[in-house]
């Protein structure tokens, strides 16, 4: 582990999320040192899960460090391509990024709109509630009941682990822990159930580029408002084009459009 391959770890790892991290890399990569200097057979098994090839000792030094950067690469690839499929593949959670950026005006519309529905379609949507604290557990709802995501492979679990570990200041493993992380040895819904806010903060903005922070923290009331506009889409009231509108179906109510309520909602 040289200056280099410290250096390669660094670079790939961290600057990009919280500039606390700058100040805590250089105790990162000595611990990192330190629990690798304890188990260098566990050393050797992670050059070879990076798939070093060279066997002298410069030959290797000289090709860690671009190995590093590579997993680094793909873990992040990975983490927005996982994204990516969730939000293409399960309409309510691509429901939810649409309308949850659009709060208060999309619950405000909504809950207008109700008050002139049927009674049983009001009582039906107003029993509809999130109980859920944040969006990490709302998306690992999801991909229980819609498995949409492919396992992770052992390179790119301990990209995802390596990033946490460097980038999240308020977390912390012992040395069995990181080096189980480091040789890719955490599924992703174990890390994601494991993790503190911050961390799940941290994941999700790579999850999905952009992410407003009030989606990630703040999640109930767009969680709510998502499912019980889904309700409505699915029962043909509301009809809901992507990115662009919402529009109530009055007549597949039963009923005229009424004054003063607009029945269609741009995004």
């Amino acid at each position: 582990m040289t200056a280099e391959v410290l250096a390669a770890f660094a670079e790939a790892a961290v600057g990009t999320h919280d500039h606390r991290v700058a100040a805590s890399i250089s105790q990162r990569l000595k611990q990192l040192w330190d629990v690798f200097q304890k188990a260098p057979e566990k050393w050797e098994a992670f050059k070879k899960m990076l798939g070093v090839k060279a066997t002298s000792w410069l030959g290797v030094a000289r090709e860690l460090p671009g190995k590093i950067k590579q997993m680094f690469s793909e873990g992040k690839k990975w983490l927005a391509g996982a994204g990516q499929t969730l939000a293409n593949k399960i309409p309510l959670l691509r429901l939810y990024f649409d309308v949850g950026v659009k709060l208060p005006s999309v619950g405000d519309w909504m809950a207008k709109a109700l008050t002139h529905m049927p009674e049983p379609v009001q009582k039906a949507v107003r029993a509809i509630s999130s109980k859920v604290k944040s969006l990490a557990a709302w998306i690992d709802e999801l991909t229980k009941k819609h498995r949409v995501l492919r396992a992770a492979g052992v390179l790119t679990s301990a990209a995802v682990f390596a990033l946490i570990w460097f980038n999240v200041t308020e977390i912390s493993w012992d040395i069995p822990e990181i080096l189980r992380g480091f040789l890719g040895g955490y599924s992703f819904v174990e890390l994601v159930h494991s993790l503190p806010e911050s961390a799940l903060g941290f994941i999700l903005g790579l999850m999905f580029p952009g992410l407003p922070g009030g989606l990630v923290w703040n999640v109930i009331l767009p969680i709510t408002v998502a499912m019980r506009l889904a309700w409505l889409i699915q029962q043909g009231a509301i009809e809901w084009k992507p990115g662009r509108e919402l529009l109530v179906h009055w007549e597949k109510l039963g009923m005229t459009p009424p004054e003063g309520i607009p029945s269609q909602l741009k995004l």
